[in-house]
């Protein structure tokens, strides 16, 4: 005999709240936000249609897990604290961002624990694309000089093994060892999206001018690109403040697992980010003093994004670059 009473509100409300892909993609923009958002803010934030983000949030509002505060064109949306299943709801969207931020920092640290380790290693394909679907493999670059490559793939892979992590995170982990020429002719490793995990970022070694010891491009060439990208960053931390936070929290989980050198940094970072006003964040980040060069070599906040957010960043960029 069917059960007549699958879409009872009372007894099964989460049919109706988690019901659709469009109900889990608002809940999830609005759980992350530190703050009520317009219907606008979360258009830019999903990649639903105008009409779609009204019809969501009406729904949701009809379940009693959402609320608008304001009216008008100054109607915002926010999750209702006081609904009974909130602190349930919040803790299952936590966990899944959890689960993804423990995956890239156990990645991290496979490969900062390495006897030797690569000049750059990042995600890309799929998953680096936010296209995956469960069972597609997270694909992993780690890029070497072409006499040593292959041990150090085979020492990553052998890590994997020995700490379980694929069983662990229910994953499947493709990976490869790739040379610069590799870079040259295989743009599929480099194009629509990484996800960056240690060392150089690849794309410097990409048409790239060499000195006769073959190295990549001047330190001031680095860092006047470092300069420019900073204020893309500045610009995306201001439309979506709450990066910062979640930066912070990434942050105080990394620091007891890193080696002396890289924990200072993290603290620097952490300092930073929990004591400064954005005014005075900005400065800094756009700063050319000798500290702020320094800190951007390792910006934090890539890791802590979500798909929308990094396509903002990229069509940011691309704007930047026509202007």
């Amino acid at each position: 005999m069917k059960n007549s009473n699958q879409h009872n509100s009372l007894k099964h409300p989460l049919t109706s709240i988690l019901g659709s892909k469009g109900h889990v993609i608002v809940l999830r923009e609005l759980i992350r936000s530190s703050h009520p958002l317009s219907h606008f803010e979360l258009l830019e934030r999903t990649d639903l249609s105008r009409q779609g983000v009204y019809d969501i949030t009406k729904r949701l509002v009809e379940t009693g897990v959402v609320t608008y505060t304001g009216s008008g064109r100054q109607q915002l949306v926010e999750l209702r604290d006081k609904y009974p299943l909130h602190n349930e709801l919040v803790n299952l969207f936590s966990m899944e961002t959890q689960r993804y931020e423990d995956l890239v920092d156990t990645l991290h640290s496979i490969v900062r624990n390495l006897e030797k380790q690569p000049e750059s290693a990042w995600i890309f394909g799929r998953t680096a694309r936010g296209e995956d679907e469960y069972g597609d493999p997270v694909q992993i670059a780690l890029l070497g000089k072409l006499k040593t490559v292959d041990s150090l793939t085979g020492e990553f892979r052998k890590k994997l093994i020995q700490d379980k992590i694929e069983s662990t995170f229910d994953v499947t982990i493709d990976i490869r060892g790739v040379t610069v020429a590799d870079l040259e002719t295989k743009p599929s490793l480099t194009e629509k999206g990484m996800i960056h995990l240690w060392g150089v970022d690849p794309k410097e070694y990409l048409n790239s001018q060499r000195d006769e010891s073959g190295s990549v491009k001047s330190h001031k060439d680095h860092d006047l690109r470092s300069l420019e990208e900073s204020k893309i960053w500045t610009e995306l931390l201001k439309s979506n403040p709450e990066i910062i936070s979640r930066t912070i929290s990434l942050i105080e989980k990394q620091i007891d697992k890193t080696s002396t050198g890289e924990k200072l940094e993290l603290l620097e970072w952490k300092n930073l980010l929990e004591n400064s006003s954005f005014q005075r964040l900005k400065k800094f980040i756009e700063s050319d003093s000798e500290r702020a060069v320094r800190l951007r070599q390792s910006l934090p906040f890539w890791q802590v994004l979500t798909e929308n957010e990094k396509k903002k960043f990229e069509q940011l960029k691309e704007e930047r670059k026509e202007s």
